[in-house]
């Protein structure tokens, strides 16, 4: 990996951890003790007036103010028991100063473990033009926890594009953790928002977990959102982590909720860069790790990365499994990348110096492709590192996805596939009009810092452990005809051994050999050590 391009995600990195807010030492506070929505000098605080009292520091109606400093704490405790239920009737104020809104203080309320109880909900019964809650500039440092936000579905009349649960306009270095985005209080029922996040030009941000211990669960249920789960866009954003949440399943990670896509990572007019779905390279891998499954349509897929994506990582996921990572929930494809101008230097794995376990997807089960990478308009120069795709999350059996493992089209240049392993799939590797593939390719990566051209080192030893019926496929699209193409030093199905360079659709000892469907002594752990050289 260039050192350019490490040090770059390294940055990132760093960025991020400084950002994370201190909460635990404010002393300012509201509490709110009614479900309604008024606004009205009366004795009764509501969440609209508590939010009014924090923008302002100072008591508000019935919302008394008390103490100082930030962030301010917006509490609850509103009379009765089972799940309150704010319907919110016009947009609520934006929040402009920090806060922690705290679901969690209602008395019963608790996510020390998972699944959570969560008892204050946040709803549009008319499904209004509005965001649920919007953490506006100046609002840097927020936390937002244990809620439940639903129905607001609206895709018109809002100042930025669609309605969010949450949306984090301009404000860096907030946390979003253990709530209900797009479904019901039992976290089984889809009620959708048109998206779970939106993050619009901020940066810094965690949708989940931050890979540190704690006493309550980080992890977001975000899933049955129209449009997306969670977005990126606008302009300038970097280092956000999307890490630990439950995208698309249901509570218990078992059962498909879906909706649109999964984490879509771009900006327009971008960059997005330096953003992590997934582990980041420094906390805890599992509890980083997200589930993403269950987006159907055939428009959209668990992670995309569209215009603007440069240089972000996916790492340490399950995408297209339940949470145990042996059973689909299947996207249409796992992963999708372009095809747009602006998406490159992106890297899907390990970035070739991480530890190999925690920085390895698990990409399988997906419906039609594990990842699809669509070199038109522009995209190229993206690596593929140290996953599993088609097979389940210890590595004991094929978990296929429908059609192919990887679909490299229109002619995407300098695209890395290395140290992977593929099992079950019809077709492991498909290049459509592209290349290339294994030890041996040297793809061109831009950095972000400067913009200057770096090649991959060449991987020379066994770079890809390929099990499955057919394992690549080479083939021209329309005017595309597949640049000279690398096939070099990975082992194939095959126990006669590695095939060798420059091999075209297959060589002589792939069709003379079945493949196999399940992991065997030649891609052992010894020999691979999980798919990568010692």
């Amino acid at each position: 990996m260039p050192e350019c391009l490490r040090h770059c995600l390294i940055s990132a990195m760093a960025a991020t951890l400084l950002a994370a807010p201190a909460t635990a030492g404010t002393t300012a506070g509201i509490s709110v003790n009614d479900p309604g929505d008024a606004d009205s000098d009366d004795a009764a605080c509501t969440l609209r007036e508590a939010i009014i009292a924090s923008n302002t520091q100072a008591s508000y109606h019935g919302c008394v103010y008390s103490g100082s400093g930030t962030p301010t704490t917006i509490a609850f405790a509103i009379p009765g028991t089972g799940v309150q239920t704010i319907p919110v009737a016009s947009q609520l104020p934006t929040i402009t100063r920090p806060v922690v809104l705290d679901g969690l203080t209602q008395p019963g309320a608790d996510c020390t473990s998972w699944p959570p109880t969560l008892l204050i909900e946040i709803t549009s019964p008319s499904n209004g033009q509005y965001n649920g809650l919007t953490l506006d500039v100046g609002s840097d440092g927020s936390t937002i926890r244990g809620l439940v936000i639903n129905g607001f579905n609206n895709n018109v009349g809002y100042a930025y594009n669609f309605n969010a649960a949450i949306n984090i306009y301009q404000s860096n270095g907030n946390h979003v953790e253990c709530n209900f985005l797009g479904t019901d209080a039992t976290g089984t029922t889809a009620v959708a928002n048109l998206r779970g996040v939106d993050i619009n030009g901020a940066s810094d941000n965690v949708i989940g977990s931050d890979g540190s211990a704690r006493s309550t669960v980080a992890r977001n249920l975000i899933s049955g959102n129209s449009y997306g789960q969670v977005d990126t866009r606008g302009n300038a954003l970097s280092g956000n982590r999307i890490s630990g949440n439950f995208i698309g399943p249901d509570v218990t990670g078992t059962v498909g909720i879906g909706g649109g896509a999964g984490v879509d990572i771009g900006a327009n007019p971008g960059p997005a860069s330096g953003n992590f779905v997934g582990w980041d390279g420094v906390g805890d891998p599992v509890l980083m790790r997200n589930i993403i499954a269950g987006f159907t349509g055939t428009s959209n897929a668990g992670v995309q990365m569209v215009v603007g994506a440069i240089g972000n990582q996916v790492a340490g996921n399950y995408i297209g499994t339940d949470v145990t990572g042996k059973n689909a929930i299947p996207n249409f494809s796992g992963i999708a990348l372009g095809s747009n101008a602006s998406v490159y230097d992106n890297i899907i794995g390990n970035d070739g110096t991480q530890d190999v376990a925690a920085a390895r997807n698990v990409i399988s089960g997906n419906s039609f492709d594990g990842i699809d990478i669509n070199g038109a308009n522009g995209t190229g120069a993206n690596a593929v590192i140290g996953n599993y795709i088609g097979m389940n999350a210890d590595g004991s059996a094929a978990l296929a996805n429908g059609s192919f493992g990887i679909s490299i089209d229109f002619a995407s240049p300098s695209t890395l596939v290395a140290r992977n392993w593929f099992a079950g799939q019809g077709t492991a590797i498909r290049f459509f009009g592209s290349g290339s593939f294994g030890g041996g390719s040297t793809a061109s990566f831009v950095n972000n810092a400067g913009g200057s051209n770096a090649s991959l080192p060449v991987l020379d030893s066994r770079d890809n452990c390929v099990l499955g019926v057919t394992g690549v496929q080479v083939q021209p699209q329309g005017a595309n005809v597949p640049n000279p193409n690398v096939f070099a030093n990975n082992w194939w199905g095959a126990s006669t051994g590695p095939n060798t360079s420059g091999a075209s659709s297959a060589d002589g000892s792939i069709a003379a050999s079945p493949f196999l469907t399940v992991p065997a002594s030649v891609c052992s752990d010894v020999i691979f050590a999980n798919g990568f050289e010692p």
